[in-house]
């Protein structure tokens, strides 16, 4: 059985299992990831981790193999999402923690909200297209190129009307 150090994080902190004699179980308060049996040697790799230092976000499985219910509730409790593809990478299964609190909830209905009043969408619309306008001009900038000084200042010129407008709907129609 070969057990890794848990200071050894890929990049995206994904694990993938894969092939046949894949699972996930727990045993001793530790997580245990099993891979599949390698083609040439027939041998697996096996990682073990208390579930509070488990580098990986996400556990994705694609093979044939199990996973205990109480490693499942572990993870899903410490928000490790376990994700099953068929043998073609396709999902077939997403099992991630069930929100329990209602601060989720609330903040999405207030965001519902924001976009039921007018005058909050027309600032929002301005606001992000100020700010998208800003980005550009910066991006532009640090190019130092000379050439990029007269689109710099048109820039910056709609940058003061979407700021100063009104009625954005008539700035963007006459801007084309």
């Amino acid at each position: 059985m070969l057990s890794l150090k848990h200071d050894l994080k890929n990049h995206y902190n994904v694990k993938l299992l894969r092939g046949y004699g894949v699972s996930i179980n727990l045993k001793d308060n530790k997580i245990i990831l099993k891979n599949g049996l390698y083609d040439i040697t027939g041998k697996s790799e096996t990682e073990e981790y208390f579930v509070t230092r488990m580098p990986y976000e996400k556990i994705v499985i694609s093979g044939r193999g199990y996973v205990s219910t109480d490693a499942i509730k572990l993870l899903s409790e410490k928000n490790v999402n376990v994700i099953l593809t068929d043998t073609y990478g396709n999902p077939v299964s997403s099992m991630n923690c069930v929100m329990s609190s209602t601060t989720g909830t609330r903040c999405r209905m207030g965001q519902y909200d924001t976009f039921r009043d007018p005058d909050k969408v027309k600032y929002l619309r301005s606001k992000l297209l100020s700010d998208k306008i800003e980005s550009q001009i910066n991006f532009f900038k640090s190019l130092e190129k000379p050439e990029l000084y007269s689109a710099i200042t048109k820039l910056e010129s709609y940058k003061k009307q979407v700021e100063n407008l009104s009625e954005l709907k008539n700035f963007l129609v006459d801007s084309e």
